[in-house]
């Protein structure tokens, strides 16, 4: 594949993995519907708001699609056996779409679903390990935060074990250490975006707090 370890390829993957991540599924699916969830329960555009404010259905639809996302940006490459710091770079354009995303307004989501995706192209067999792990945390908790930390934590250790001893991915701890900066980005974000909702002060970037956007937005469509 050398035809492929060139400049413009790595170019087009980085622009096209933001481009991926700018597609903020949760608010495609609530807009295809007539909802507005940006003025909805906490005002985050993921699956747990989604889930919780517009059904089920559509949060597990927006789950399922964030985390083919992610895998999408970064598991291809791994396929391909691309340089990893190639695929942490795709993982980051993807992050940077998440957060700030380019149809939306540069106003995201906090991108763990993405990120679960995105694992799977750095170490993939931890996070088919953690899968389980992250699905009994969260029949267990019903809490989608602790639920992405045992992900995040299972993947990393069992991730860097195993392919460090069976080889399977040269520079493995690289792989980790991308993986491990993705994850704390994430939880950053969500720290960052909730707080700021919760206290009423800017969210993500858009100048505007949730509760205000909720109250603007009832106005309007009195």
């Amino acid at each position: 594949m050398e035809s492929l370890h060139t400049s413009w390829f790595y170019a087009v993957w980085a622009v096209g993995s933001y481009l991926v991540g700018s597609l903020v599924v949760g608010d495609l699916i609530c807009r295809a519907k007539g909802i507005n969830i940006r003025t909805l329960g906490t005002g985050n555009p993921g699956a747990a708001n989604i889930w919780r404010e517009v059904g089920p259905q559509y949060g597990v639809s927006v789950f399922a699609l964030d985390i083919v996302k992610g895998a999408a940006a970064t598991l291809p490459l791994f396929i391909l056996d691309m340089p990893t710091w190639f695929i942490a770079v795709a993982m980051l354009c993807l992050l940077a779409g998440q957060f700030f995303p380019l149809f939306f307004g540069f106003d995201g989501n906090t991108g763990m679903a993405a990120m679960f995706g995105a694992t799977a192209g750095l170490i993939p067999l931890g996070a088919a390990i953690a899968v389980p792990v992250a699905l009994g945390k969260f029949a267990i908790t019903r809490n989608v935060g602790w639920s992405g930390g045992a992900f995040f934590a299972t993947s990393w250790v069992a991730g860097g074990l195993l392919h460090d001893t069976f080889n399977v991915l040269h520079g493995s701890w690289w792989a980790v250490g991308a993986a491990i900066l993705g994850g704390v980005m994430v939880f950053g974000k969500q720290v960052m975006q909730y707080k700021w909702m919760r206290g009423g002060s800017p969210t993500a970037f858009s100048g505007e707090p949730a509760d205000t956007k909720r109250k603007r937005s009832a106005g309007e469509n009195r």
